[in-house]
């Protein structure tokens, strides 16, 4: 996710979404990666893309530097547009990537500027919508036809991603020293060793002080099922 500095727009309007268009697809032809999906939202930007020949954060540089100097120039603006680096997290499972590509389908939806993906024009997924035929096919991943891909991504999702309200996410160790101070632990690892009772109330400490599950879940070793398991039977 690419989010513009203070919550700056960067998308004032169709000429600026186009310009970003052009400026991720010299960006993708560049690094040799694979874009699956994307979706301009105003103030962000949501991208889901496999590394090709290029490591990513010099995919994301490159597109941000071409986007950059467009908006700049329309504007009459200088200095910086995007916030600090862009956010991101792997994938590591055919599951979860499906689920992102659902979230970021359902952006649009979820902010009220369409009723369905298909009906958004900055929303680009194969098998969605891809007006300007930039996004891969994912094969790789899955084996829903289109019309299943379509019924998939109006479905609910299953786990919390990258949200824009959501910039200030905790470092692997502020969040680390946060659940050893909420939990009395020394060592987040010694959690996932603990009787149930007491590992499902640190848990849910954890999650109140504001750790991610996904966070959580790779810091103690404990799996993410479980833990969302444990934070719904809380509620």
């Amino acid at each position: 996710m690419m989010r513009g500095a203070d919550r700056r727009i960067l998308f004032s309007d169709d000429e600026d979404c186009l310009g970003f268009i052009q400026s991720l697809r010299h960006a993708k032809e560049c690094g040799k990666c694979e874009l699956y999906a994307y979706c301009l939202m105003g103030n962000h930007v949501h991208l889901l893309i496999k590394e090709g020949e290029e490591p990513l954060e010099n995919v994301i540089k490159r597109l941000g530097v071409s986007y950059v100097y467009h908006y700049n120039r329309k504007y009459e603006l200088r200095g910086h547009l995007f916030q600090d680096r862009f956010r991101s997290e792997p994938i590591d499972t055919e599951a979860y990537f499906m689920d992102v590509l659902r979230y970021i389908c359902q952006n649009p939806v979820k902010a009220g500027l369409a009723k369905d993906p298909q009906g958004y024009r900055w929303l680009g997924c194969a098998g969605i919508r891809d007006t300007f035929q930039l996004t891969d096919w994912p094969e790789r991943y899955t084996q829903l036809n289109r019309e299943e891909l379509q019924l998939f991504v109006s479905g609910p999702c299953e786990s919390e991603h990258l949200e824009a309200t959501d910039w200030k996410r905790l470092t692997d160790r502020e969040a680390t020293e946060k659940i050893c101070d909420c939990c009395g632990c020394r060592y987040v690892q010694e959690i996932e060793g603990w009787p149930a009772a007491r590992q499902e109330e640190a848990v849910l400490r954890a999650i109140e002080c504001g750790i991610s599950i996904r966070q959580l879940s790779r810091l103690t070793g404990i799996s993410k099922a479980v833990i969302e398991r444990i934070n719904r039977a809380k509620e």
